[in-house]
């Protein structure tokens, strides 16, 4: 087995990577000295991974597949679900399912390598009894209800529908109860042989652990599994301009929330890495805690400390959002579109794009301290196709003008949505 050691300076960390004899690549972040460790098991497959071309086959997939895929590799043929396993042997264990991702990965100071093992299990020894597919459909049926009963939630899906036309990163990564109806075992099945492949798949340990000898266990946890071929995935090209330009819904909250959002357009992939620094400095510098607008908005009570302002990106997609609980939700989407507005005609000044650029560093650089922490860091780079160890460097060649290009690019008035969760009145049912 070969191993690649790397090491960077300025993160005074160093990596140990190998790839399985199945293919399946892995990485470890060794951790001396802590007594946490974590291991994330994850594959290139999300929600929006509807639409593909394997082996010379197109194929179209039901939203919430990729999910319901999460739940499922739970299960297994004694009937226990692991969870529970997970648990007996002192580990915290939880997956999740994201726009491109799924991931599943345990915590635990002890058992590590019997942890190890039942991951590998998870994910490699699935089992698609009907009755235990049928049992999970009603559980992610009840899962959604539940979630459809959450402002937060109804305020971010109405967002997305409005936002976007045609990407499917509109659909929930559930998908809808009429969706998981229609999943059935021999479909779960097909997807999870597609992109449960391991050469489209990633393992990712961190802690204090020798490397050869975790790898050694990994590669005899793994059962033979056959390579997959050729991935094609198809994500419709967005059209400018919003679906819904205004989504407003009463529910039973105490306080309005609103959530605008701006959608980016002809993505580049290559340059994800600039792209998602250049949206970070410039939303801290112009919505920040150390912002004019907050500041200004803090102290009169139009927002409070819950107001942020972030941006979401893969390579398909890229989007930010900006919002909190208001009383004033009209009031504050106005201010919201005059401070854009603002800062488009305005230039950065240069210390205040070095402030935001030292803490998006610090901020990078604390993710490291915990194994937890720096693994799923590790894992955001790899499923992008970034180098976890030039992020500092990306960090320290940001320059003004590139900021307040990507501000006029990103900030486009036909490109963005509002979404607002406002009280019922009274009377209402």
């Amino acid at each position: 087995m070969k191993l690649t050691p790397r090491s960077s300076k300025t993160l005074r960390e160093r990596t140990v990577s190998t790839t399985l004899s199945c293919g399946l690549p892995a990485i470890l972040l060794p951790k001396p000295g802590l007594n946490k460790k974590i291991a994330i098991v994850a594959t290139r497959y999300g929600s929006v991974d509807l639409e593909f071309r394997i082996d010379g086959r197109d194929v179209k997939t039901p939203p919430g597949i990729a999910h319901f895929l999460e739940h499922q590799l739970f299960k297994k043929e004694s009937g226990t679900d692991l969870i529970i396993e997970f648990g007996r042997f002192g580990a915290s264990s939880n997956a999740f399912t994201e726009y491109c991702t799924t991931a599943y990965y345990f915590t635990c100071s002890e058992r590590f390598f019997e942890n190890l093992r039942l991951l590998l299990r998870l994910a490699f020894v699935p089992y698609w009894h009907p009755d235990y597919v049928a049992k999970e459909k009603l559980i992610i049926e009840q899962e959604l209800r539940m979630y459809e009963d959450s402002p937060d939630y109804q305020v971010y899906r109405n967002l997305m529908a409005g936002l976007y036309q045609v990407h499917p990163v509109r659909i929930d990564v559930g998908g809808t109860v009429e969706d998981i109806r229609r999943i059935d075992a021999a479909l779960l099945e097909d997807c999870y042989k597609v992109f449960y492949n391991p050469a489209n798949m990633v393992l990712i340990l961190a802690g204090d652990l020798d490397p050869r000898e975790t790898f050694a266990i990994a590669e005899g946890a793994i059962p033979p599994t056959p390579r997959g071929g050729e991935i094609r995935r198809f994500w419709p090209k967005e059209p400018p301009g919003a679906k819904k330009a205004m989504t407003w819904t009463e529910s039973v909250v105490s306080r309005p929330k609103l959530l605008l959002g701006f959608k980016d357009l002809d993505l580049d992939g290559r340059d994800i890495l600039a792209r998602d620094l250049q949206m970070s400095v410039l939303l801290d510098l112009v919505f920040g805690r150390a912002s004019r607008f907050y500041n200004r908005h803090y102290e009169t009570g139009l927002i409070d400390d819950g107001f942020s302002a972030s941006y979401n990106s893969d390579l398909p997609y890229g989007f930010s959002l900006i919002g909190g609980e208001t009383d004033e939700p009209e009031r504050l989407a106005e201010e919201v579109l005059k401070e854009i507005a603002r800062a488009r005609k305005e230039r950065l000044k240069k210390r205040d794009v070095e402030r935001a650029k030292r803490k998006r560093l610090g901020r990078y650089l604390r993710a490291f301290d915990t194994p937890d922490g720096a693994a799923f860091l590790l894992l955001g780079s790899m499923q992008k196709n970034v180098d976890l160890f030039e992020v500092p460097k990306a960090i320290s060649r940001l320059r003004p003008g590139e900021i307040e290009e990507r501000l006029r690019h990103h900030f486009d008035d036909r490109n963005y949505a509002i979404s607002v969760v406002a009280p019922k009145k009274p009377g209402a049912g």
